[in-house]
């Protein structure tokens, strides 16, 4: 099968067809496969895998699927109970969990949650964060912090609701809530965010928790990526900060699309004795066969998390350090940042804070950060589009070596 295609006889308009012309078929462990040629995956579905492509646990699951004649019904079913069940262990908490078809489901829905109980308009979003394709925060804040649209088709409510506040800048951020306060429905936030991985933000994430206990405002915590993927199982629990309601999806998925909504008590009451209804449905939303492959992944990962978590703790660390040293020693304009297992390549080796700062010292360097991309798949390794990197539970240390090896070559060459 060759997989390179003329653009022209391409028909999809799906992110990320419209400018490749590379497809690939499937993976296995920690490859993925392109015209019977390995590459190496720094994927992993965005995130989704952390035990690799194909793992045992997710072809077991496919089989018991077929063999017990699991079905999509669209009546409640015995696997997303059970999955919930499991999920009220993990995320001690909350007490209640929506299940949605995707990760931008559970972003619009929670934002429905956030208006029923608060009333009010206005969402706070923080500067760096991704919340999908969600209309009410498809933006980006400009250098005023103003929003700008990364979408045509929007509509002028959502620029005019959504308030951005600057990552890591407490200062700055408390004098923006406290002149809109009275006004928000909710903080939203990605607590360790994909474009700029690091620790420093738990100072910041405290603040938001007071601030919002105080002024009775609403935080939401988006843990896409991180919901158990951490060590902790989340962010939250790492840092000890309990936000009202927090998504969940990728990891718990197991390979299926999933999206969570988990809120805690309070909020349950608030919904709970609210006059009108507020709709959570969706035919795929909670369907048998996300949850039952999602329990049985989630279970696994959660039972054997102490060696899962090193290994891949390990294998990150080592990345880093070996990679930053070598970038060091011979004065590279670039740093590796890391939070756990997430791990991001910054082209520029200034101390940097939020995306902002990012994406204002990378400008500089964007024809040489393609060329380097290429280099990498012309090497037989899969670079994330958006170059967030992910290590599975299946890349080998074999693997790591390879990727160092193309990475230091990359670097040495284009910077």
């Amino acid at each position: 099968m060759n997989n390179k295609h003329n653009n022209s006889s391409n028909s999809l308009l799906n992110e990320g067809y419209t400018n490749t012309k590379h497809y690939f078929d499937g993976g296995k462990g920690s490859k993925i496969l392109s015209n019977n040629k390995e590459y190496i995956d720094l994927s992993f579905g965005a995130g989704s895998l952390i035990l690799g492509h194909n793992s045992k646990i997710y072809k077991d699951s496919i089989k018991d699927i077929t063999k017990n004649n699991l079905s999509i019904l669209a009546s409640p079913n015995k696997q997303a109970f059970e999955f919930s069940k499991l999920l009220s262990k993990i995320f001690k908490n909350y007490s209640k969990f929506i299940f949605c078809n995707s990760g931008t489901e559970a972003i619009f829905k929670t934002l429905r949650i956030a208006r029923t109980i608060s009333k009010k308009e206005k969402i706070v979003s923080v500067t760096g964060s991704w919340h999908g394709s969600a209309d009410s925060l498809l933006f980006t804040a400009d250098k005023k912090l103003k929003p700008e649209p990364l979408s045509n088709g929007l509509s002028q409510e959502n620029k005019k609701n959504l308030i951005f506040i600057p990552y890591n800048n407490i200062e700055k951020s408390k004098k923006i809530l406290d002149k809109n306060k009275k006004k928000i429905s909710c903080i939203i936030i990605e607590p360790i965010q994909g474009c700029l991985p690091t620790e420093k933000s738990k100072d910041y994430l405290q603040f938001l928790e007071k601030y919002s206990d105080k002024n009775k405002i609403i935080l939401i915590f988006d843990e896409m990526i991180t919901g158990l993927r951490s060590k902790d199982n989340s962010v939250q629990a790492t840092f000890k900060i309990k936000p009202s309601i927090s998504t969940f999806g990728k990891c718990l998925g197991g390979g299926m699309p999933i999206g969570i909504i988990a809120i805690n008590k309070k909020i349950e009451m608030l919904l709970k004795n609210n006059k009108k209804k507020v709709f959570f449905g969706g035919t795929f939303s909670g369907n048998s066969i996300s949850t039952y492959v999602g329990k049985k992944t989630t279970e696994f990962i959660y039972k054997n998390k102490k060696k899962i978590y090193q290994n891949l703790e390990r294998k990150s660390i080592f990345f880093q350090k070996e990679l930053n040293y070598f970038i060091s020693k011979n004065n590279i304009n670039a740093k590796i940042y890391r939070f756990g297992s997430l791990i991001r390549l910054v082209f520029s080796n200034r101390e940097i804070d939020n995306r902002l700062q990012r994406d204002f010292f990378e400008k500089n360097s964007t024809n040489n950060i393609k060329k380097i991309k290429n280099f990498f798949y012309l090497n037989n390794i899969n670079y994330p589009s958006n170059g967030l990197i992910f290590f599975s539970y299946s890349t080998s240390e074999k693997d790591v070596q390879k990727i160092l090896k193309i990475f230091k070559l990359g670097l040495k060459k284009f910077f």
